[in-house]
């Protein structure tokens, strides 16, 4: 009786093949792990420019001022100490007293967030507010920092200058550090 040779993978060459893939799933997750936090903290700072950028706009074009505070709930501005991670609106500040208490106080963005491993806060306080030319105003300048469970070697940040510029930092800033 002849014997025909039957193409297919033997057990212990199925079994190699599995250890390989396991060693190079191993060797591989942790950088894939600080990929995916890298951009979350990247979606967030691009979120909060958008937002900066988008209130700016809108006070230039409704040449009125416009606020941007931290939001829970997305109707109001928080008036709880925390940080800006939760949400924030922006809106319309027909009286500039940085409060929805106006019928005339339109809110035109909000954004309730979802990434509870992220901290964002703003050295600057509660609340940042353009005026009808775009500048922010005196007390609204100053610096978005965006962090995770890293700390400060992998936090990003966001500034606000006087001229109502909205600046993406560099990683290694210096003035980039986490609470």
């Amino acid at each position: 009786m002849r014997r025909v040779k039957r193409g297919g993978f033997t057990l212990i060459e199925m079994m190699v093949a599995l250890v390989v893939l396991a060693v190079l799933i191993v060797v591989s997750a942790p950088g894939l792990s600080d990929l995916i936090r890298n951009n979350r903290m990247l979606s967030q700072v691009y979120a909060m420019r958008a937002a900066l950028n988008g209130a700016r706009a809108e006070a230039l074009a409704q040449r009125n001022f416009v606020t941007l505070c931290r939001s829970t709930v997305g109707a109001t501005c928080s008036t709880t100490a925390g940080d800006w991670h939760a949400g924030f609106i922006a809106f319309l500040d027909d009286n500039g007293n940085s409060t929805v208490d106006d019928p005339n106080d339109q809110i035109f963005i909000s954004k309730v967030l979802d990434e509870d491993s992220l901290t964002v806060t703003y050295s600057s306080g509660d609340w940042v507010q353009f005026d009808s030319r775009g500048y922010a105003a005196k007390a609204s300048q100053g610096l978005f920092t965006v962090c995770d469970e890293r700390g400060a070697d992998d936090a990003r940040g966001v500034r606000v200058t006087a001229g109502g510029m909205v600046v993406a930092l560099d990683p290694n800033d210096p003035a980039v550090t986490c609470p």
